[in-house]
């Protein structure tokens, strides 16, 4: 039976010109667009896991939903990994951050956020608007 890897993911959001834009960031190789994600190390909860992959990953901070938004399972290697993904309204934006040497960081509007990620997390990106109030 594959080993079953616990990750953490954060769907990282603002409001702009009154419409909700997605934080993405490029793969570690630079080939496409992905939101932070990451291991959740030992002892670590995944809320926390998806705080810290926010700011390595994009350089954002922000309020974190308590709960996550749900959890995905995709298959990488020889094995499976159980991604919970976590909402978070950005209010800090770092101009430099621990990987900004390999990773750009670009937002976009929900529809063009939803074609570049995978199957797995388009229905989180889709169903964004309906969450989020555009006064906040």
């Amino acid at each position: 039976m594959a080993r079953v890897h616990q990750q953490a993911a954060v769907i990282a959001y603002r409001i702009h010109k009154e419409r909700v834009e997605v934080a993405l960031v490029t793969t570690s190789r630079g080939k496409g667009w992905i939101v932070p994600k990451g291991s959740v190390d030992h002892g670590e909860r995944p809320r926390d896991a998806a705080i810290r992959e926010a700011e390595e990953e994009a350089g954002l901070r922000g309020v974190v939903a308590r709960k996550p938004l749900g959890r995905y399972v995709h298959v990488k290697g020889n094995g499976l990994r159980r991604v919970d993904v976590y909402l978070m309204r950005v209010t800090n934006v770092r101009e430099h951050w621990l990987e900004d040497k390999f990773r750009r960081r670009r937002w976009m509007r929900i529809p063009s956020a939803t074609a570049c990620l995978r199957h797995e997390l388009q229905q989180f990106i889709h169903n964004l608007e309906g969450l989020i109030e555009l006064d906040s």
